[in-house]
């Protein structure tokens, strides 16, 4: 059996600190503004490396839906998410 962990989530209108500790992004779910844009998770917060970046087009004006391959992407410091013409969002991490 994989590995089995508490899948929690996190929902953000701003750019912010979803998690603040080591854990993995497992998917994320987000609504553009109908302008181009992106939602970038950081390790570390608003300055830390980027180890994952999700474009949106200006026809993405809806939920869009990620689900992220494997165990998800490991945060070592915390998980951050910066949003840049993005409605809201809504991660899911354990």
């Amino acid at each position: 059996m994989g590995m089995q962990t508490d899948v929690k989530s996190a929902h953000l209108t701003a750019s912010g600190t979803a998690f603040n500790g080591r854990t993995r992004l497992k998917s994320v779910s987000y609504r553009g503004n109908a302008s181009d844009g992106y939602v970038r998770f950081r390790d570390g917060g608003s300055s830390g490396p980027i180890l994952c970046e999700l474009d949106v087009g200006t026809s993405d004006s809806f939920t869009i839906y990620v689900l992220l391959p494997g165990e998800g992407i490991l945060f070592q410091t915390s998980l951050y998410v910066e949003l840049s013409n993005v409605s809201a969002t809504t991660v899911f991490y354990g």
